[in-house]
Parts: C-alpha cells; sequence; structure tokens
C-alpha cells in the first residue's frame, strides 16, 4: 500500500501582471470585494437555515452591539477642546481715553475658566460666565510679564479661551475700532 499525498512536488509560480500600478490595485482590489462578497453571501445562507430562536439571540446581540456604539459616539466625541467663536458678541467702550472691552456671552452654555489674552502679552482671567451674560475687560484687570497693563492701552488682537472652547475676535475687534473711529484711509 502507498500512500498519496496531495503536496505540490514545487510552489505554483503566480503569474506576474504587467501594466500600470493603477490597473494593477484596482484589479486586486476588485478581488478582494468579489471574495468578501460570497463569503457574506455564504453567511447569509447559513444565517438562514438556523431556527428562529438562533435569529432571535443574534437580533438581540446585534441591537446590543448598535447600542453601544451609539453610546461612545455620543459620549466621547472626537475632540475635546473645539475651536469657534464661543458665540461671543464684542463691544468696544465708545470712550477712547477709557478704554475696555465687552463680551457678551450668546451661546446657550456656560463659559467657565476663561482667559482673555489682549495684544498677545496682556491676560486677564475670568470664572465664569453664564449664557446671556457679560463680562467687561478693563487694561486695570490686565496683567502682563512687567506688571499691569498701560491705562491708555489700544486694544489690538483679542483672544479668549476656556475651559471648553476657543476663539480669536482680533477681526471682530477691528470692525469695532473701524466703527469708533471711522474707516482707515
Amino acid at each position: 500500500m502507498r500512500v498519496m499525498t496531495a503536496q505540490r512536488a514545487a510552489p505554483l509560480q503566480k503569474e506576474k501582471v504587467e501594466g500600470p500600478l493603477g490597473k494593477r490595485l484596482a484589479g486586486e482590489a476588485s478581488n478582494h470585494l468579489l471574495n468578501g462578497l460570497s463569503i457574506l453571501k455564504e453567511m447569509l445562507a447559513d444565517f438562514r437555515q438556523q431556527d428562529r430562536f438562533f435569529k432571535y439571540k443574534a437580533s438581540i446581540v446585534a441591537g446590543w452591539l448598535v447600542m453601544s456604539v451609539a453610546s461612545f459616539a455620543i459620549a466621547c466625541p472626537g475632540n475635546s477642546v473645539q475651536a469657534g467663536d464661543m458665540d461671543a458678541r464684542l463691544v468696544l467702550s465708545d470712550k477712547l481715553d477709557r478704554p475696555s472691552i465687552t463680551i457678551w456671552n450668546e451661546s446657550n452654555k456656560a463659559w467657565k475658566d476663561i482667559v482673555v489674552t489682549v495684544n498677545g502679552q496682556y491676560q486677564a482671567a475670568v470664572p465664569s460666565v453664564a449664557p446671556g451674560e457679560l463680562m467687561t475687560i478693563t487694561p486695570k484687570q490686565l496683567m502682563g510679564s512687567t506688571g499691569s497693563a498701560p491705562a491708555d492701552l489700544r486694544f489690538q488682537t483679542l483672544q479668549m479661551r476656556s475651559r471648553d472652547d476657543s476663539a480669536d475676535l482680533t477681526e471682530d475687534l477691528r470692525k469695532e475700532w473701524e466703527r469708533l473711529t471711522g474707516p482707515k484711509p
């Protein structure tokens, strides 16, 4: 008696496909897609042959998976700190000899742990501003590395940062200056 095996004496050589890389990749991608579809069809046929109790169990597990994924998507947003405009409205004081900035919270949530940076060197901190409330920043409240801001400080740039968001209000500041002093020639 002789034992025969199905093993090849030498491995088959794969034909080398000639042509542009894009066509070769497209061919391989279509092969993988068709293989995946055939596997799905086989799984669907196997599922159809199962009894209804198995199908009930499978639908319960599938529902649980969908609810779990949806819960994670809702509870864990992609970015914890978002950059935006914070729904802030800016108004400069019309008294140019005593500058001040008033910022309204027009969003529907409170701002917490706010840091306002003026001209890149002076900062003021505000613990919180409720929706619909305002905060007013004067040079007396602004502190820098050299101490307090000068009383006649001209606000040129303005950034605001909270626990959850940030905004660059420099463009709004420029528009407010133009409103008060007129457009530049």
